[in-house]
């Protein structure tokens, strides 16, 4: 699914590992939503790297960037979110509904 014309951005809902495997697994580049913050809370990628959200919460968050370049939308149990970043820089994020969940993505 491609989210406002942005084909940077999607939701996955099938292809590659399901939610429920990525919040058990340790693959790279998955920033798994868990206990109110994102784990990682830094994340260093290189540009061209798609970064995984997964929430492994029973609660439902964002992935929300700081400056309004990415906005997950609220995500439930086991959804996953993903995003490519083509270009160095440091991108901080949030969580909406819990602005002191906070990260960011370092790109290199």
């Amino acid at each position: 699914v491609v989210l406002a014309g942005c084909f940077s951005d999607r939701v996955t809902a099938s292809g590659g590992p399901s939610g429920a495997e990525l919040c058990a697994g340790s693959q790279p580049n998955v920033v798994r939503i868990r206990d109110f913050g994102f784990g990682p809370g830094d994340l260093t990628v290189p540009a061209g790297t798609t970064v995984t959200f997964v929430n492994c919460d029973p609660d439902a968050h964002t992935s929300t960037s700081d400056g309004g370049v990415w906005d997950s939308g609220l995500m439930t149990t086991h959804v996953v979110y993903q995003r490519v970043f083509p270009a160095a820089g440091t991108f901080p994020y949030h969580c909406n509904p819990h602005p002191f969940m906070t990260g960011r993505i370092i790109v290199q």
